[in-house]
């Protein structure tokens, strides 16, 4: 009596992964590994999934992250689509944030690498020649051994 009906998305996803074909084998060792402390030496803290496109690791990698945020653990999913790895890191702290764990100090440190970036594009935007100049005295070494040579 006391119990809710299942939300439209919850039926869906249920249902999805209820069809989920194979990989029992890879399913099942992630799942031993969740159960390893850490420091036990056969505890792997990496997984890597390879294969030809269209074969599914997309969809495994989503159902072991499934696996693992279901035995209590915090998880990311970045793909190609991050341009770099500050881009990487900011998706990965946005996605441990919705999970409730906030990682304050590596926010502080991308907002930080995001500030001098900008400062970086908007010097070079703004002094192209000073900069290239700047940089062949560095390259030719003028700069460092301050005319020796000239």
């Amino acid at each position: 009596m006391g119990s809710t009906r299942p939300s439209m998305q919850e039926l869906i996803g249920r249902r999805r992964r209820a069809g989920f074909v194979g990989r029992l084998d890879e399913r099942a060792a992630f799942r031993r590994n969740l159960d390893l402390p850490a420091e036990d030496e056969r505890h792997r803290f990496l997984f890597h999934v390879h294969g030809d496109a269209g074969v599914g690791k997309t969809f495994l990698v989503r159902e072991l992250e499934q696996i693992a945020r279901e035995a209590g653990a915090v998880t990311a999913y970045v793909d190609e689509g991050a341009a770099s790895v500050s881009e990487a890191m900011t998706a990965m702290a946005r996605q441990f944030a919705d999970q409730g764990r906030r990682f304050k100090e590596l926010e502080r440190l991308l907002a930080a690498h995001r500030e001098r970036r900008h400062e970086a594009e908007a010097a070079l935007a703004a002094e192209p020649a000073h900069i290239a100049e700047r940089l062949t005295g560095l390259l030719t070494g003028r700069d460092v051994l301050g005319g020796v040579g000239d």
